[in-house]
C-alpha cells in the first residue's frame, strides 16, 4: 500500500519530516539570562580573508571571539546551553542594502537541539563541542572547549572596572547584531551543493551589566585523530596570527533572536 505522508504548503519541518510540521510564524526568541565572555583580536589581513566569501568585504582584520551561557530560555522549558562563536566584521556586497554585521566562521554549542534550530535553517554554521561553564578565582574568569576530554580552546578574562549606566544605556541604542551565514547542502552521490546561500539571522542584545578587562584566548591544535571532524576548523582558527588584543568585555544581559526575520542574501548558481 502507498504512504499516505505528504507535505503541507506552507508548512515549516525539521528532520525527520514524517512526523509533522507546523505553519510558519515569525517567530521572536528571548533569552533573558545570558553571560558573555568577549574577547577581540587583530589578526592578518590576508590569513583571514581565506575564509570569508566574496559576497563580503571584511571591514578590519578582526577577529570577534565570544563565549555566552544562556539560561532560563523559554523554548527549552526554562534550559540552558553554552556557546562559543567566532566571527569576523563584514560589510555584504551582493546587493544595495549596505548590510554590516558579523560573519560566522563557526558556533560551537553544547546541545543538539539549538544546532539543529540555526544550522539548516538559518544558515549559521553550528557544531558540537564539548563546553564548560564560566568559572573564576575572584576576578579571574575562564571557560574552555573540547571534544572527547581533547581541549582546543581556552578562554581567560580578567575582570577590570564596571561600566557605569550611562555607557550601558548607549550600548543598548542600537541594540540589533546582523549574523551572516553560509548555508551549504552537498549534493548526494557526486560534488557539489544541493544548496548554497549567503544567509542573514538578525538578532538584538540588550546589556544590563558590562565590564572591561583583559582577556585571552589559546587555541590548542588537534590531529585528525583526536578530532575527525573538526581538526582542519580548530588548525585553521589557530593559524590566524593573534597579533593584540583590541578590546574584552563581560556583559550581563538578554537577547531576542528575531527567528521569524532570518532571509536568504544570494544564492549563485556557479556554486552548484
Amino acid at each position: 500500500m502507498r504512504g499516505k505522508f505528504r507535505l503541507q504548503k506552507d508548512y515549516v519541518y525539521k528532520m525527520p519530516v514524517h512526523f509533522g510540521g507546523y505553519p510558519f510564524y515569525p517567530a521572536r526568541v528571548v533569552y533573558p539570562d545570558m553571560t558573555v565572555l568577549a574577547v577581540k583580536y587583530q589578526t592578518d589581513e590576508d590569513a583571514l580573508l581565506q575564509f570569508i566569501p566574496e559576497e563580503f568585504e571584511l571591514l578590519e582584520p578582526a577577529v570577534n571571539l565570544q563565549f555566552t551561557n544562556c539560561r532560563e530560555i523559554e523554548w527549552m522549558s526554562g534550559g540552558e546551553y553554552r556557546i562559543v562563536q567566532v566571527t569576523a566584521p563584514v560589510r555584504f556586497m551582493g546587493n544595495s542594502e549596505g548590510l554590516t554585521g558579523e560573519y560566522g566562521l563557526v558556533v560551537w554549542e553544547n546541545k543538539a537541539c539549538p544546532i539543529i534550530g540555526g544550522r539548516e535553517e538559518d544558515g549559521v554554521p553550528k557544531i558540537f563541542a564539548d563546553i564548560a561553564c564560566e568559572r573564576h578565582v575572584k576576578d579571574h574568569w575562564f571557560t574552555s572547549a573540547c571534544y572527547e576530554c581533547n581541549t582546543f580552546l581556552s578562554l581567560d578574562f580578567h575582570r577590570g572596572e564596571k561600566l557605569p549606566e550611562s555607557v550601558i544605556a548607549g550600548m543598548n541604542e542600537h541594540p540589533g547584531v546582523n549574523l551572516f551565514g553560509f548555508r551549504y547542502l552537498p549534493n548526494l552521490g557526486k560534488g557539489g551543493a544541493s544548496l548554497s546561500q549567503i544567509t542573514l539571522y538578525p538578532q538584538e542584545m540588550h546589556v544590563k551589566e558590562a565590564w572591561t578587562g583583559e582577556g585571552a584566548a589559546e587555541w590548542t591544535v588537534l590531529t585528525p585523530e583526536q578530532h575527525p571532524q573538526q581538526s582542519n576548523i580548530i588548525a585553521s582558527l589557530a593559524g590566524l596570527p593573534i597579533k593584540g588584543y583590541l578590546s574584552a568585555l563581560m556583559i550581563k544581559g538578554a537577547a531576542r533572536l528575531n527567528v521569524g526575520d532570518s532571509r536568504i542574501l544570494s544564492g549563485e548558481d556557479e556554486r552548484l
